[in-house]
Parts: structure tokens; C-alpha cells; sequence
């Protein structure tokens, strides 16, 4: 039961994860949507990869961090010693 539960904290966890990647993609459209050229599209879009490439967190640092306390949940949980018992 242990392991099903570690499992699920951590699919949940790389869920929040990529919901937060996601969601700053999604910000990313909105912003280049505003554009008034393709050149000044493609401008921003290197800009963008540059932020993302230097390892700026994405703007949904929330579900970021939960994803991460999720995933460190699982782990701890592996780790822990319970009972005789694991059903």
C-alpha cells in the first residue's frame, strides 16, 4: 500500500509540474498573440527560450513548489520504516 500511495504523490507531484511548464507556455501564447509582427514574434520567443534555457522558474511557481513537496512526500514515505506489515 506504501508503494501505491508513493506512486500516486509522485504522478501527482510531476502533474503540478508539468501543469505549471504548461501553464507558463500558455502565458507565453498570450503574450506573443499581442505581437504586431512576426519579427517581433520570433524576438520574443528567443527571448523567452533564453529565460527558460538560463533557469528561470516558470510564473506558476505555486504548483512548482507543490509538485516538488509532493514528490518529496513519496520519498520520505518510501523511506520510512513502517510495520511488519505492508498490505
Amino acid at each position: 500500500m506504501k508503494i501505491l500511495i508513493s506512486i500516486a504523490l509522485i504522478v501527482s507531484g510531476l502533474g503540478a509540474i508539468a501543469y505549471s511548464y504548461i501553464g507558463a507556455f500558455a502565458k507565453i501564447g498570450e503574450e506573443l498573440s499581442a505581437a504586431e509582427t512576426p519579427a517581433s514574434a520570433f524576438s520574443m520567443v528567443i527571448t523567452v527560450l533564453e529565460a527558460l534555457a538560463a533557469g528561470e522558474v516558470p510564473q506558476l511557481t505555486g504548483f512548482l513548489y507543490l509538485g516538488l513537496l509532493l514528490i518529496a512526500v513519496a520519498v520520505v514515505t518510501l523511506i520510512m520504516k513502517g510495520g511488519k506489515r505492508d498490505i
